[in-house]
């Protein structure tokens, strides 16, 4: 009996989606160093495709697929075809696709521009060409100029929605002014940027904690988050939104529990401490709820859906956006989400989650 109510109601959810209009803002492709390695120039392209010495792609060793009991489709998800077949699958409508590998970690900033370059390109031939799908630029923070050269150079793009940043292993923290170049060309190109967090480069951002944990389940729970909220904390303080007021923010793979303790934490700190962000006009949660947006995934699990419930109401559907995170093995399905918004908001909110607000962030035209 207990079956079969799960399967009605898993039913009823996906019918409830099929009539939905879903984006899901965070679906990542892979792209294996042999196929990237076409799209750069030597001497980084013998580097990337020499699999003998292994590829610049360092490791942190630590077990994600549990010695083999998690699948990993991490590696299969590479054409258009099979984005097209986890759209039909998951109701998905407009995927925002990226290449996911975090460039910030490469001490090689030259190595990381060829990347950044190389990516870009292979998703324009590979993706944008092939599909009407729209994806998200990759940047290398390194040095910031070149990001923002990178920027120029494919603003025209209209399948480009979004800049994309890893913030595990950027350094210094992305608010510093050094990226304002970045940010300048960002919002001349109308393109918003997304900040994504990484459980491996970890060891890059946290390195005493990294070889303190002896778990990948600690470093997991942790990783996303602390890169995400020192990315928040470093924009907001440094006055990121006050300079430059046409960006919008994006936060992918990191949740939304550690969002209202961060926005009521830099509303305390700054009410005793306003000299330490001269440029602030209002108070953090303002510049938060204006313009940074949250993806939903890894949506946590309470052990009561009434504190979930409380919680996405706290972030609020206005700021609040689905993201499935596939084809990682801890993505989530867009019926996860739906049982929430569709047992404790309106229609209305609930539309916002899953249409209204990335269609807000990213400024689609769909």
């Amino acid at each position: 009996m207990v079956f079969l109510v799960y399967n009605a109601m898993a039913q009823t959810s996906q019918d409830a989606l099929g009539e939905t209009t879903v984006v899901d803002t965070d679906v990542h492709l892979t792209v294996h160093p042999e196929d990237l390695a076409q799209y750069i120039d030597e001497p980084h392209k013998t580097h990337v495709s020499n699999t003998t010495y292994g590829t610049p792609f360092p490791s942190s060793g630590w077990d994600q697929w549990m010695g083999g009991k998690i699948d990993d489709n991490w590696s299969t998800f590479t054409s258009t075809e099979e984005i097209d077949q986890f759209c039909e699958d998951f109701n998905v409508d407009h995927p925002i696709i990226n290449t996911f590998d975090p460039l910030g970690k490469f001490p090689q900033d030259k190595l990381a521009n060829a990347l950044m370059r190389g990516y870009n390109d292979y998703v324009i031939d590979n993706i944008l060409d092939e599909s009407e799908h729209k994806a998200l630029i990759a940047l290398a923070t390194q040095e910031p100029d070149k990001a923002a050269e990178e920027l120029d150079r494919l603003g025209d793009e209209d399948q480009f929605v979004g800049a994309y940043v890893g913030t595990t292993g950027s350094h210094p923290p992305l608010g510093d002014p050094q990226y304002d170049i970045m940010y300048k060309a960002a919002e001349d190109n109308d393109l918003p940027i997304a900040f994504h967090g990484n459980a491996e480069d970890f060891m890059f951002e946290f390195p005493r904690q990294n070889q303190a944990l002896n778990k990948f389940l600690q470093v997991h729970t942790l990783a996303h988050t602390w890169s995400q909220e020192l990315t928040l904390n470093s924009l907001i303080t440094e006055g990121v939104p006050e300079k430059f007021p046409g960006l919008n923010f994006v936060f992918l793979e990191s949740g939304i529990g550690w969002v209202p303790y961060t926005m009521h934490r830099l509303n305390k700190e700054y009410s005793i401490r306003r000299n330490e962000a001269p440029l602030l006009e209002k108070s953090p949660e303002e510049y938060i709820r204006e313009s940074c947006y949250f993806a939903s995934q890894p949506l946590g699990e309470p052990n009561d859906p009434k504190h979930m419930n409380s919680l996405i109401e706290m972030v609020g559907a206005e700021n609040l956006m689905y993201a499935s995170d596939y084809p990682h093995w801890d993505f989530d399905h867009p019926s996860g989400v739906d049982k929430h918004l569709r047992s404790h908001f309106s229609a209305e909110q609930r539309q916002q989650v899953l249409y209204d607000t990335p269609i807000e962030a990213f400024k689609l035209n769909i």
